[in-house]
């Protein structure tokens, strides 16, 4: 396929998956620390998200792989709205022994109306993303950054709440709020080891 095919091909709302071209010029991101070291086949564009690659894998492997990577992750360990729409579609999908490929997904989307709108645009281009970004390996490499980001991201957000808790709050509430959030973080912990394949701390 040419490059000017392959962009045509990467406008379209569910196009081919394909090893297009990186844009020229641009400077690829860092690997993040949990994932393999190099992907065979190159994606379309600029590199894109770690969280973009999940969804791409998820779409482009077999049921059961899904279904295994799937209980170890949450909707809310990704960051982006729009992502969390796609998972969802998967995750209904192959809950419903359901095709679970980028034109599933897609038509999936599209007859619930979420490709409507503002937000729903939003939504496509990240499908367009994902279906393109070339993440053909297993999905598990991906579900360990995108949860390790969480994780992290978890304690980041919980120190801001604590401090307007701390403010804001009956002393009463304080220490259920934290041990609440405790319950939560050993829970994600045991999610993020299990990918892993290690014992949970």
């Amino acid at each position: 396929m040419s490059c000017t095919s392959a962009k045509w091909e990467a406008t379209q709302p569910f196009p081919r998956a394909a090893g297009g071209r990186r844009t020229p010029g641009r400077t690829p991101r860092k690997a993040h620390p949990e994932m393999p070291p190099s992907n065979p086949i190159r994606s379309i564009g600029l590199v894109p998200s770690t969280e973009v690659q999940f969804l791409g894998s998820l779409m482009w492997s077999d049921a059961e792989s899904v279904r295994h990577v799937l209980r170890h992750v949450e909707d809310d360990d990704l960051e982006d709205l729009s992502a969390r729409i796609i998972l969802l579609a998967i995750r209904l999908l192959i809950a419903s022994d359901s095709p679970h490929d980028g034109t599933a997904v897609g038509d999936h989307l599209q007859r619930s109306g979420a490709l409507g709108g503002a937000a729903g645009g939003r939504t496509k281009k990240l499908l367009v993303d994902a279906i393109t970004s070339g993440s053909h390996i297993s999905p598990i490499s991906y579900a360990r950054a995108v949860v390790s980001d969480a994780y992290r991201r978890r304690f980041e957000l919980l120190g801001k709440a604590l401090v307007e808790a701390a403010d804001t709050m009956p002393e009463d509430d304080l220490l259920p709020l934290l041990r609440q959030a405790g319950t939560g973080a050993v829970a994600h912990s045991k999610r993020l080891a299990a990918l892993r394949g290690e014992a949970a701390a």
